[in-house]
């Protein structure tokens, strides 16, 4: 097949548009949208079974789609920014986030409209200058690519990722924020489509769609709300990190302060002896926290985690609804216009249940996220309270000390003590600060668990419908 001439200038779409393609296990094109087929530039025909990297761009870094491999055969979702090329050379960019499902797997794409977009260009300029120079030198593909994914490892942690899942969750969130702004801003949403809602074209198939639409409308709905509370998620993801590190330091600050106080009782010798039975109590204790402290910074860094897979599930979860509802008005409208879709139907058929049972199992197992938070939760509380307990009865070792101290010279020593008296201080501020940020957390949960069964009870109404119409055309 003759190389598609680049032409340097971009295929516009609008902000508001989603669309989709799905493959099988291979990559083969099986359905798509119009929006798609549009974009691309292609004919039906000439999309239908074909490999979907007929839309690959050479200038995308060969990493990129290995990163994406990796993760859709590993059975994982995957973000990315991809460049990709149309039928008549021009290039258009999207996000596209990729999911495996039964039998292949399923893309959903829309425009990016963030900031992240020129870095990503950047970084894509300079990842596939690394690869080139590689491959023009050695012909190693593989090498290449391992060059590349070094190169990619340290950019992002440059930019503050500590890997790329970090960074496509980052990434899916933003860009689907700047999504909505965009669409709040033109006053757009897919239930105020108009469609043609007289006797004209009504069939059961159409009267189906409508029914499926508008619950897919609903369901993007209540996914807004939970949506909208994904920035406090971040938020306080990101004040537990801080924690984190917070107790892990003081915990490991006090040992260290224990063991030099009794170093400094040692070099005093017979006229510190009263202060020995104190500081090893201080460093039994220490040593305690020291291992309280590092379970609870697990603990929370579990946390953190679980709190970014939740953030990513819901992203993923509304894209992929929103993408259903607008799929069903598309079939609507070109139902209502008496459009002729030129073969289309073989790549639309069955489409609206894929889509359905994607973003299902999406939404549930983003939900399921909300749920492991909460048993992580009062896992966290227990170890709060112990660290808690366990730090207070270091205070009146710390008086007995100070007292102690009072017939002692030594400059060290005072140092010590008065080091312990702030770091105890500065663990019980931590801990009242972590315990107010898990107090929100739950308050959140409580929310989000709520709208979760609104969702659930939204999915069984839409479950019931497609299975009342199985056999109506809309839905085969």
């Amino acid at each position: 097949m003759k190389a598609t001439e680049l032409i340097n200038e971009s295929r516009e779409f609008a902000a508001e548009e989603l669309f989709f393609s799905t493959t099988d296990l291979t990559g083969h094109i099986q359905r798509a949208n119009s929006v798609f087929q549009r974009i691309a530039g292609y004919s039906w025909n000439e999309l239908n079974a074909k490999p979907h990297n007929i839309i690959r761009h050479p200038e995308m870094p060969r990493i990129v789609f290995q990163i994406l491999w990796d993760h859709i055969q590993g059975g994982h979702p995957v973000v990315a920014f991809v460049k990709n090329l149309a039928h008549d050379g021009r290039f258009y960019w999207v996000v596209a986030l990729v999911t495996p499902m039964p039998g292949g797997y399923l893309s959903v794409r829309f425009k990016p409209t963030s900031p992240l977009l020129a870095t990503v260009k950047s970084l894509y300029a300079e990842l596939r200058a690394v690869e080139a120079a590689i491959e023009s030198e050695s012909k190693d593909r593989k090498a290449a690519v391992a060059a590349s994914r070094e190169a990619l490892d340290r950019s992002l942690h440059a930019l503050g990722f500590c890997s790329y899942d970090d960074f496509m969750g980052q990434v899916l969130k933003k860009e689907m924020q700047c999504r909505e702004a965009h669409l709040s801003a033109s006053a757009w949403h897919s239930s105020s489509r108009q469609v043609n809602q007289d006797g004209t074209n009504r069939t059961a198939a159409l009267d189906a769609l409508r029914a499926a639409a508008g619950m897919f409308d609903k369901l993007v709905e209540v996914l807004n709300t939970l949506f909208g509370d994904l920035e406090a998620y971040v938020g306080i993801s990101q004040r537990v990190r801080e924690t984190s590190g917070g107790v892990t330091d003081i915990s490991d600050s006090l040992r260290v302060s224990a063991l030099n106080g009794v170093i400094a009782v040692d070099r005093l010798g017979a006229k510190a002896a009263g202060l020995r039975p104190v500081l090893d109590w201080l460093r039994a204790l220490s040593v305690e926290i020291s291992q309280t402290g590092n379970r609870l910074a697990e603990s929370l860094d579990a946390l953190v985690g679980e709190v970014d897979r939740m953030v990513f599930g819901l992203s993923a979860a509304k894209l992929q609804i929103e993408m259903s509802a607008q799929f069903a008005h598309e079939l609507i409208d070109h139902a209502c216009l008496g459009e002729v879709r030129n073969g289309d139907d073989r790549m639309t058929e069955g489409a609206i249940g894929i889509l359905h049972a994607s973003s299902c199992e999406t939404v549930r197992r983003a939900l399921s996220g909300l749920e492991a938070i909460r048993e992580r939760l009062k896992i966290l509380t227990e170890s709060q309270s112990q660290l808690l307990h366990t730090s207070n009865s270091l205070r009146p070792v710390y008086l007995t000390g100070k007292v102690e101290m009072a017939d002692v010279a030594g400059a060290k020593l005072s140092a010590v003590f008065h080091d312990v008296g702030d770091q105890l201080q500065e663990t019980r501020v931590n801990l009242d600060g972590l315990r107010k940020v898990l107090r929100d957390l739950d308050a959140h949960l409580d929310r989000g668990l709520s709208h979760g069964a609104r969702v659930e009870e939204t999915i069984m109404q839409i479950n019931a419908q497609l299975d009342a119409q199985a056999g109506i055309d809309a839905f085969k």
